[in-house]
């Protein structure tokens, strides 16, 4: 039979070994919570950089600039994917004559030949049209920038790691001829309509345009207010906005939508569709001096499986 100082024992015994289990116990299950929260941490499945506007062309600052970018962003930045061009990567060819317009595509190819190894997708930009072009070119004042890609349409898609990605043709001919003006063409907005409606509800979407489909950039761009009225040319903004805004509601897959053209940086979010503007890799067309307030540099940004994302604007110096 215990004596009452040996139960006094074995109860304080049993004690501290039920609080030393519940101590490790609750220890156990803060680990346990701790790394299930680690693992339920969102990782991106894709990361690409967007570089727009280099307006390349020789005896300037470009050449070395766009590399020392590139550098910047393979040194500097976690790996990514893939790059998108978005669009005036040559400083511009419309009232260029042949040799000029090849002078400054040779420099894109030395660029290129420096990192063979990267993959480029491309958008077309106002400036990469060649005013000169033969008529006889199926896609007249494109079709040069479209070989310089290896490209067989200035719209496309394509598909990476379980996101759709929508390249736009946004610059158009006037009606009197005369280049340009921002909007989709019809045979272009069938396409689209069709490509939209092809892609399952769960896939998300990102668009790709060299000129922004709405923002508030193309307002602050020079001064756009000074008739008292805000005037934003239809060069600078697509003039279908609307119209495509409409189409985008109604395919609540589409999250993103990228544009440069304005060198300027914004981030817009209308009708739960984020819209930015990647400001330019040749910044104030490669001055020292910021362009309205704007650095030359590139952007980042991370999609995710559940169709979220991630964006930033990163300046580098030349």
């Amino acid at each position: 039979m215990f004596k009452f100082d040996e139960i006094y024992n074995y109860k304080m015994i049993t004690r501290r070994q039920i609080l030393r289990t519940i101590g490790l116990t609750a220890a156990s299950t803060f680990a346990s919570q701790n790394l299930q929260e680690l693992a339920n941490k969102k990782k991106p499945v894709l990361r690409f950089a967007h570089l727009t506007d280099m307006h390349i062309m020789p005896d300037s600052p470009a050449e070395e600039g766009v590399k020392k970018c590139i550098n910047q962003i393979l040194k500097s930045e976690k790996k990514v994917d893939f790059f998108i061009n978005g669009g005036d990567i040559i400083m511009d060819s419309l009232s260029k004559t042949k040799e000029e317009t090849e002078a400054q595509w040779e420099v894109w190819r030395r660029i290129k030949s420096s990192f063979p190894e990267l993959k480029f997708y491309h958008c077309l930009g106002n400036h990469d049209v060649w005013g000169l072009t033969p008529d006889k070119e199926k896609y007249p004042g494109k079709a040069w920038a479209l070989r310089e890609h290896n490209m067989d349409c200035p719209y496309y898609t394509f598909k990476s790691k379980g996101w759709n990605f929508i390249v736009l043709d946004s610059t158009q001919m006037k009606p009197d001829g005369k280049w340009y003006t921002a909007h989709i063409d019809k045979t272009q907005r069938t396409w689209l309509e069709n490509t939209l409606k092809n892609i399952p509800t769960n896939e998300p979407i990102l668009v790709v345009s060299h000129i922004p489909i709405i923002g508030a950039t193309p307002f602050l761009d020079g001064d756009n207010a000074k008739t008292g009225d805000w005037v934003v040319p239809g060069a600078w903004m697509h003039t279908d906005a609307k119209s495509l805004i409409n189409l985008f509601y109604n395919h609540k897959n589409v999250k993103v939508a990228i544009s440069g053209h304005i060198h300027l940086v914004e981030t817009l979010i209308y009708h739960n569709v984020n819209y930015y503007c990647s400001g330019a890799v040749s910044g104030n067309w490669w001055d020292k001096e910021p362009y309205e307030l704007t650095n030359k540099g590139y952007a980042i940004f991370e999609l995710f499986e559940d169709g979220s994302h991630t964006f930033k604007y990163v300046e580098f110096e030349v």
